[in-house]
């Protein structure tokens, strides 16, 4: 069984900010519904995040550099719980300073 990874983040300016998995973490995707590797762009399946902006969301798929493929939005958070994430990702930029 191929199970999908875990991506948690927060949506900023229309683009995903990931918060976990720590080795990605302050980093951005982009997500696709579509399979990896497919014949055609990624871009015909993308998910537009607006709806979800400001919010952190849970994704599940696979990632590449640019991509999650085969991404599924599974969980919205709240706003408490969308505060504590924009928490932890600020944390990490003040500890990982550019």
């Amino acid at each position: 069984m191929n199970l999908k990874h875990q991506y948690l983040g927060v949506v900023e300016v229309g683009r995903f900010k990931l918060l976990m998995p720590d080795s990605m973490a302050g980093s951005y995707r982009r997500l696709t519904t579509m399979r990896m590797p497919e014949a055609q762009p990624p871009e015909l399946d993308e998910i537009h995040l607006n709806e979800y902006e400001g919010q952190a969301i849970l994704v599940n798929g696979y990632a590449d550099e640019v991509w999650i493929w085969s991404a599924e939005v599974v969980e919205v958070a709240g706003s408490i719980l969308t505060i504590l994430v924009k928490q932890m990702l600020e944390n990490i930029k003040l500890a990982n300073p550019v």
